[in-house]
């Protein structure tokens, strides 16, 4: 693996760690965006009634009826998040931050870090976390907590009416849509990103490293800045999976390893000395 003893030293001289996740490491934690086979043999009713063969398309789908919506939201979620168990992967991580200060900034909305034992109040969840909803009537009334709602609606009888179970607004009434960029109602974490900007603004002149775990093309708006941000304090470092060393910026080349490896392979390696 190249660069592997490069990224070793980076991330052991580090005295304070940022993760850096995106679908790459969503895959890893059962979340194929993409994927179509899991999806198809899971969700058959789902192919058949919307003609969609994975999450991303499915989420995608525009339905009028919040009954509909909840019941396609909630069978996904309890599938992926609900029902999720932490990866081995995941694990590692933890112990290879150890007792360092940290955040997590991530496009994964699985809620992944959150069941895995991070602290939740150092994780960002930059495209929402569907395990939480906001309200439908484009005003930020706050995020709601709605695993309940979900196991409850994933659990009812075929015949049962869900109309009842669809949460509303405390503020004003209206539908909870889950939290995610499905529309232009979305607001981000607001405060969870104004812990994370503190966080980076206390450690300007720390050795910080960034460890960028499966950050794809879907999710620039985490990487390119990132790299940007490195290239300004002397004191970071980037190491990141699933990319080229000779693709970061030349400002950073020297304090830097890009693996040609994913995620899972990249955590197993730095653990396993």
């Amino acid at each position: 693996m190249e660069n592997l003893n490069k990224a070793r030293e980076l991330v052991q001289n580090a005295a304070f760690v940022v993760v850096v996740a995106g679908n790459g490491l969503a895959k890893i934690e059962g979340l194929d965006l993409l994927g179509q086979e899991d999806f198809e043999q899971s969700f058959p009713e789902v192919v058949q009634k919307y003609d969609v063969h994975s999450v991303g398309f499915a989420l995608d789908q525009h339905i009028c009826s919040w009954s509909e919506k909840w019941q396609l939201w909630s069978n996904l979620i309890q599938k992926y998040s609900v029902d999720y168990h932490p990866s081995q992967t995941l694990k590692q991580l933890l112990q290879l931050i150890g007792h360092r200060p940290y955040f997590v900034a991530t496009s994964t909305f699985g809620h992944f870090f959150e069941n895995a034992g991070f602290n939740t109040n150092r994780i960002f969840n930059a495209f929402g976390d569907w395990t939480k909803a906001q309200c439908s009537s484009g005003i930020n009334h706050g995020l709601r907590n709605c695993q309940n709602v979900i196991q409850k609606i994933a659990a009812k009888k075929p015949d049962e009416d869900i109309e009842k179970l669809v949460p509303k607004c405390e503020v004003c009434g209206q539908p909870l849509e889950i939290h995610m960029p499905l529309n232009d109602h979305f607001y981000p974490e607001t405060e969870a990103n104004t812990r994370f900007r503190w966080f980076l603004t206390g450690n300007e002149d720390k050795a910080t490293v960034f460890l960028e775990l499966g950050v794809d093309e879907t999710s620039p708006q985490l990487r390119e800045p990132i790299e940007r941000l490195v290239a300004e304090f002397p004191q970071w470092s980037y190491v990141a999976a699933d990319f080229k060393q000779e693709n970061l910026l030349p400002e950073i080349q020297e304090r830097s390893a890009g693996m040609n490896a994913d995620a899972a392979s990249l955590i197993n390696s730095l653990v396993m000395e």
